[in-house]
C-alpha cells in the first residue's frame, strides 16, 4: 500500500471517529413496555403531600409502564416547552405515564421549635436528611448550619417497566440534567420515526 493511501485512511480514520465521540452515539428508543394505557397517561401530584405522605417520588412509578416523572413550577418556562411536546409523545408510546410534580412557587418556610438547642437541631437534621431522600435537592450539613441547595425545574427522573431507575437529574455540587437529556432525545426520536 502507499503511504499516500495510508495516511489518507488515516486522516479519515481521525474525522470519523471526531464526529462520533462529538455526536455521540443515536439515541436508542426504549423497547414497548407491556402496558397500553386508555387514559390521557397524565396525572397531576402536589409535591407537599407527598413529603407529608413520606412517599417518594419513585413510588409513583407503576409496573408494565414506563413512568416520566417531571418536578415543575407554574413560572418554569422550559418546563412549558417540553411539556408542549407530551401530547404527541404520548400518543405514539400508550406504554408511557407522565407524573407531574407541582413543587411549591416560593419555596418551604419551616419553623422548628424545642426545649433546648440540641433538639431544635435534631428536629432540623431530620427534616433535612428527609427531604434529602429526593433527588431534586441536595442537603449540605456543617458543624454549624444546614443548607438546602436545588436543582431547579424541571427535574426529571424515567423509570422502567420493572420500576428501575432508567434516568434522573442528580443534585450536587454540579447539577446533571441526565434525566432532562434522556427524555428531550426520547422525545425527538420518536418523532424522528412517526
Amino acid at each position: 500500500m502507499k503511504i499516500s493511501t495510508i495516511l489518507l485512511l488515516a486522516v479519515a480514520a481521525l474525522v470519523a471517529s471526531y464526529f462520533f465521540i462529538k455526536q455521540g452515539p443515536a439515541f436508542l428508543i426504549p423497547e414497548a413496555a407491556a402496558g397500553s394505557r386508555s387514559s390521557s397517561g397524565i396525572k397531576k401530584y402536589e409535591f407537599t403531600e407527598l413529603f407529608e405522605q413520606n412517599r417518594p417520588l419513585s413510588k409513583l412509578a407503576k409496573a408494565k409502564y414506563y413512568t416520566v416523572i417531571e418536578g415543575y413550577i407554574d413560572t418554569c418556562s422550559i418546563c412549558k416547552r417540553l411539556e408542549a411536546d407530551f401530547p404527541s409523545f404520548l400518543k405514539q408510546r400508550k406504554d408511557v405515564l407522565i407524573r407531574k410534580v407541582h413543587f411549591p412557587e416560593g419555596g418551604v418556610s419551616v419553623g422548628f421549635n424545642g426545649n433546648s438547642q440540641e433538639e431544635v437541631n435534631r428536629k432540623m437534621r431530620k427534616y433535612y436528611e428527609r427531604l434529602g431522600k429526593y433527588n431534586f435537592n441536595h442537603v449540605v450539613i456543617t458543624d454549624t448550619e444546614m443548607q438546602l441547595a436545588t436543582c431547579g425545574t424541571p427535574h426529571i427522573e424515567i423509570y422502567g417497566p420493572n420500576k428501575e431507575l432508567m434516568a434522573t437529574d442528580k443534585c450536587g455540587e454540579k447539577n446533571l440534567k441526565e434525566g432532562l437529556n434522556y427524555l428531550r432525545n426520547w422525545i425527538k426520536s420518536e418523532k424522528s420515526q412517526g
